[in-house]
């Protein structure tokens, strides 16, 4: 019988192992909260007039205007929600694709449709719930 090795924290007391497939989906939500964080730097340099192409927040219609400051906030909470592993991220990352999908299909006469933005939110998102699903389930499985 081989015995069973146990990790220790830096003072030595004894940690639970982790799954793979947890540290994989942690690893995946910080991705996703590196790119929610560089959205919400790249509008909040909108704001403050800072842009690679010299556009202005002011000449903006008001409801971009509008979508922007929002976004800011959103993508920043969530980004640092994620991050930080809090049961609000999620929930605030979830919201960001809420508001960017409503704005280019439902509202696309306003905003423009972008149907590979949207993919890509829905996918990138549908891959955490999925994620989320399997270790729920191996967590299910081992209790």
């Amino acid at each position: 019988m081989t015995p069973v090795k146990r990790s220790s924290d830096v003072l030595g007391a004894p940690t639970a192992e982790e799954d793979i497939g947890i540290r994989l989906t942690q690893v995946y939500v910080r991705f996703v909260a590196m790119m929610l964080l560089v959205a919400g730097l790249l509008r909040a340099g909108l704001i403050f007039g800072i842009t690679l192409d010299g556009q202005s927040f002011m000449t903006l219609d008001m409801h971009w205007r509008s979508a922007v400051l929002a976004l800011v906030f959103i993508d920043l909470f969530a980004s640092v929600g994620l991050w930080i592993g809090a049961t609000w991220g999620p929930v605030m990352w979830a919201v960001a694709v809420l508001v960017e999908c409503t704005m280019y299909t439902l509202l696309a006469d306003r905003f423009g449709a972008y149907p590979e933005r949207v993919s890509i939110h829905l996918i990138l998102f549908g891959l955490f719930l999925l994620l989320s699903g399997v270790d729920w389930y191996r967590a299910r499985q081992l209790s």
